[in-house]
């Protein structure tokens, strides 16, 4: 049912998905730049519709909510949206067609998060899923011991007098920071970028808590906040370098990425603390769906070229989606 026609597309239908070139018709799973185009029509949650609009924007979107059937103008394809548990909006895609079904991921992760709603993949015979963390080191701690440790983190900064700057992708990750650290009890400040997708993510009915924009007056000058009111900075991670950390003298930089798993993260992040908060599955949340989906047939996709390998090993029916990472595959 998939095929390769230089991106991912549904076989025999004019369904493509996540491609990034304009296409007449595309499923748009989640509002991260990496994953939109400029297509003719966008089949999208009215969430993701909403979040693309502070980005490049859906030409003739077809917002459709979860759970609600939709059937294709071919008259063949019947297509349903399911939460991702990605990011605000995000979907995965089960696709119906008279030669069976296919579930298409885009980015998900299978564990409880404060942001957005559980994901809930379906059975089906095909299944097409992102595979990031498709390799056995990538085991994430417990959420919850996560989340206490970068409270603990901000709140020692505080104490010691250090300007705390946690760093994380403005779709995503930060208002997951955002709602950890206010449900704490921390005074919470927000970059412009991040500032502006959180307003957009509460109109769409996600509580973050109390936040203010950061104004550099409050935090540099004469009349800057005490430390204390101003709280922590919330930013994305590509200010870590950037004059908008280094003009303090001491501040501690804490970088949320699943990324943080791989040894030398804080040096390579150019952080004080690197935590693994992530918005994707980790290996074991893989392997689960696989077991939730029981499909017949396997693409990887968006992720290490070895998973499907270790699928193969296990005597699943495994290849990688994109046709030059399968050649990849079988190189050496």
């Amino acid at each position: 049912m998939l095929e390769w026609a230089d991106d991912l597309k549904v076989r025999d239908s004019e369904l493509y998905l996540d491609s990034r070139q304009p296409r007449a018709l595309c499923f748009v799973s989640h509002a991260h730049s990496d994953h939109l185009g400029r297509h003719g029509r966008a089949i999208a949650t009215p969430a993701t519709s909403a979040l693309a609009s502070c980005r490049i924007g859906l030409r003739g979107t077809s917002e459709v909510p979860y759970h609600t059937d939709e059937m294709l103008p071919d008259g063949d394809t019947r297509v349903r949206l399911l939460p991702a548990g990605h990011v605000c909006g995000s979907a995965m895609i089960h696709v119906t067609r008279p030669e069976g079904t296919l579930l298409y991921t885009g980015d998900f992760k299978l564990r409880d998060c404060l942001t957005v709603p559980c994901a809930e993949p379906v059975e089906a015979d095909h299944l097409v899923m992102e595979s990031t963390y498709g390799l056995p080191l990538f085991r994430f701690p417990p959420w919850r011991s996560v989340a206490e440790q970068l409270v603990e983190l901000v709140e020692l900064a505080l104490r010691e007098g250090r300007q705390p700057i946690v760093m994380g992708y403005a779709l995503g990750k930060a208002q997951e920071a955002t709602r950890i650290l206010t449900d704490a009890g921390v005074p919470v400040t927000l970059h412009g970028g991040v500032f502006a997708l959180n307003q957009t993510c509460e109109r769409l009915g996600v509580s973050l808590g109390p936040y203010r924009r950061y104004v550099a007056e409050d935090f540099h000058g004469p009349r800057a906040l005490d430390l204390m009111q101003r709280g922590v900075l919330i930013a994305p991670p590509n200010v870590a370098r950037s004059p908008f950390v280094t003009r303090f003298k001491n501040p501690l930089r804490i970088m949320l990425s699943g990324w943080s798993m791989l040894k030398g993260a804080i040096y390579r992040y150019g952080v004080d603390h690197a935590l693994p908060l992530s918005d994707h599955a980790d290996f074991d949340e893989l392997m689960e769906l696989i077991d939730r989906v029981r499909p017949k047939k396997i693409f990887t996709h968006h992720g290490y070229r070895e998973f499907a390998g270790i699928l193969q090993g296990k005597g699943l029916d495994a290849t990688a989606a994109r046709p030059d990472e399968q050649l990849m595959l079988f190189a050496d």
